[in-house]
């Protein structure tokens, strides 16, 4: 059977007008009206009726439409499946990525798609979170692993809360705290990212209403470990990027508790293509 005089009937059906169905569709009244004559033809009995209203369905057409409507979804969704399988078995796309994100979720990521997809192509570039949103919305990128923007015209999807901790050399120990109170931070030296590369560290004291004595400035988050290693200050990092990375320093929670909400940002969910898609499910199914 013609899905597309399937797909017309249950327009004028649902709109209660061959003509408000034919602007939803795309077709001239009369296309339509020839349409459904040959249509009627072929099953053997009227579908319509007309009415002050506009159309109705008769009887028997009523009595067919769950039919039909499972008909349409089902052609619907053979559809969607094809375009994913073309989708997501080639194609290139475009990644930023935060450091820790590149160490941690990017090498799974790609590793899923070398074994199973091995035509899929990523373009990485690690980048700082105000360039990320920009890279979003001029279309340089396809999607980013990023933290979530304050106030932003893209989509963010979350995917984990990572905690924030502050990070110390032996020489500035503060290993007796269970939890260090951020007020207890106002004298120390620190070393932090440019908020324009990670806005997350400097979050905590924005929260706290100070500024804290920052004695240099990074893109890096490890360049910034490597510099607390060395006794140079202390650092507001998060667990993601310091948990496979041991070294000469401690690090403890804070007093209040601080997170940043880990995920993925893309221009637009609803616009996204099925292999934008497919990563994005992928990442939330096995990003933990």
């Amino acid at each position: 059977m013609n899905t597309q005089r399937i797909k017309i009937l249950l327009s004028a059906i649902d709109n209660g007008s061959l003509t408000k169905a034919g602007a939803e569709l795309g077709y001239t009244q009369s296309y339509l009206t020839q349409t459904m004559k040959s249509f009627e033809e072929e099953v053997g009995f009227p579908l319509l009726i007309k009415t002050n209203r506009g159309v109705e369905p008769t009887n028997e057409a009523r009595s067919l439409l769950p039919s039909m409507r499972q008909l349409i979804k089902c052609e619907e969704k053979v559809d969607q499946e094809i375009a994913e399988i073309m989708g997501i078995r080639r194609g290139t796309i475009r990644m930023g990525s935060f450091v820790s994100t590149s160490v941690h979720w990017v090498p799974l990521i790609l590793e899923y798609f070398q074994n199973h997809y091995p035509e899929v192509e990523f373009q990485i570039e690690e980048l700082g979170h105000d360039e990320l949103v920009s890279g979003l919305v001029d279309g340089s990128l396809d999607i980013a692993l990023m933290s979530k923007p304050e106030r932003s015209s893209i989509d963010f999807i979350p995917v984990l809360d990572d905690p924030m901790l502050v990070v110390f050399p032996p020489k500035y120990d503060l290993s007796s705290y269970d939890f260090v109170p951020v007020e207890a931070l106002r004298d120390y030296p620190f070393i932090m990212t440019y908020r324009s590369y990670d806005k997350d560290p400097h979050k905590v004291f924005d929260e706290a209403g100070f500024n804290p004595e920052v004695k240099y400035y990074s893109r890096d988050d490890f360049a910034v470990l490597s510099m607390v290693q060395k006794g140079l200050g202390l650092a507001i990092l998060p667990e993601l990027t310091i948990e496979e990375y041991p070294g000469n320093y401690d690090s403890r929670m804070l007093d209040p508790e601080a997170y940043r909400t880990m995920g993925i940002g893309i221009r637009s969910i609803e616009d996204a293509g099925p292999l934008a898609r497919f990563i994005i499910k992928f990442i939330k199914e096995n990003i933990r």
